[in-house]
């Protein structure tokens, strides 16, 4: 039993727009995924290339071959343009260039019998061009990137065939190319281009949304930075790897001065800004691969890793004198805002990250003690042992 080709066609038409029309769907839930609709316009007219192909072939009107052409160098326009929006890239004029150029082939007679091969190499050109986009990008840990890619350099290879193809005659004007030819692998392999990069598309957003999600659970909307669980996560991380490396880490407790009096004195709004001002001050003054969180209210925590306690007393000190000075006026007003600091040191992995974070508490209560606006190093152990209950003042 042979395979009929019109119906083929056919077939490959209903597949696209069967994607169009569930990508445009997923656009109107919602709008804010413009890659959606282009990649959903993307096929519909793909659907409409292939079936005014088959009426010009078929019925023999040369004027459906070239607006197939048209179309369907289009949609290899469109799968550039939803890489380079997938990368949040601006896409250059030149999109447009490649459907203009097929029509103003195929309008001159004396080139009109290549508008073929210049429709399929423009296509290739823009699916290579897609291709890059999407392997430039590839830091980003998102693992539906990767059947993207391989589904627009194969397509790209898929056209570059039937350029091949083409050129060697196996496909002349005003006749179709036959299913065994080389050029017959571009039939099947379009329908899997088109559907895989809908599902991959929808695939790609959902997983980028995920990650957000957790992202923005991890994060303190005030500041920016990790709130306690994220904090928490990433520590322990740290603490693991340097337990491993039998490398020193230290722990950094912060607690604002006198936080409650700023806010009944100024407002919380000053006392938001005193907290940002903290971050700020901090996050100046650490490395890249240290971690920085708010724990809660106006106290905070950093672990850094590979740091002995008296490079992390420099640090802390550095953090303290900077805040000081940066906390004094907030705006137009007469704040001083300072912070007092706990440190703990942990080596070789004897501690947890609840012990060390125990401990640094405990220096920073004796901060507190002391007079505040100081910097205090864990030194014996706090009497009694067991779990933390200490009931610091502002």
């Amino acid at each position: 039993m042979s395979l009929d080709l019109p119906t083929l066609m056919v077939m490959q038409s209903f597949a696209m727009a069967c994607a169009g029309a569930i990508l445009l769907f997923a656009w109107l839930q919602n709008r804010t995924k413009i890659v959606f609709a282009i990649w959903g316009i993307a096929n519909f007219m793909a659907a409409a290339g292939i079936l005014c192909l088959m009426f010009g072939f078929f019925l023999n009107v040369p004027i459906y071959s070239a607006v197939g052409g048209v179309l369907l160098s289009s949609q290899s326009s469109l799968a550039w343009k939803v890489a380079r929006t997938i990368e949040a890239k601006r896409t250059p004029v030149v999109l447009l260039l490649g459907p203009l150029a097929i029509v103003l082939v195929g309008a001159v007679p004396a080139t009109r019998n290549a508008a073929g091969i210049v429709a399929l190499t423009i296509g290739a050109v823009y699916c290579s061009a897609a291709a890059i986009t999407l392997w430039l990008g590839r830091r980003e840990q998102v693992r539906a990137r990767w059947p993207l890619l391989i589904l627009t350099t194969v397509h790209a290879l898929a056209l570059f065939i039937g350029v091949y193809s083409s050129i060697r005659g196996s496909t002349g004007p005003g006749t179709v190319p036959a299913l065994t030819s080389a050029f017959g692998f571009i039939y099947f392999e379009s329908i899997i281009f088109a559907v895989g990069m809908s599902v991959f598309i929808l695939a790609m957003i959902k997983e980028r949304d995920e990650a957000a999600g957790r992202l923005a659970a991890s994060l303190d909307p005030l500041t920016g930075i990790d709130n306690r669980s994220g904090f928490i996560g990433k520590a322990e991380r740290v603490v693991e790897r340097c337990r491993r490396a039998g490398a020193p880490m230290t722990v950094m407790m912060f607690d604002l001065d006198r936080f409650k009096r700023i806010n009944d004195t100024h407002g919380h709004a000053v006392g938001d800004a005193v907290i940002r001002t903290f971050c700020a001050t901090t996050a100046a003054a650490l490395r890249p691969n240290d971690v920085f969180g708010r724990l809660g209210g106006e106290e905070f925590a950093v672990v850094l890793p590979g740091s002995s306690i008296e490079a992390a007393y420099v640090r802390a000190e550095r953090i303290r004198s900077a805040f000081a000075a940066n906390g004094r006026f907030i705006g137009a007003r007469h704040v001083d805002a300072t912070v007092s600091c706990g440190l703990a040191v942990g080596v070789g992995g004897e501690q947890t990250l609840a012990e060390l974070l125990e401990e640094a508490d405990w220096a920073l209560y004796d901060a507190k003690a002391s007079g505040r606006n100081r910097v205090k190093r864990s030194g014996e152990l706090r009497p009694g042992g067991g779990s933390s209950t200490v009931i610091r003042v502002a």
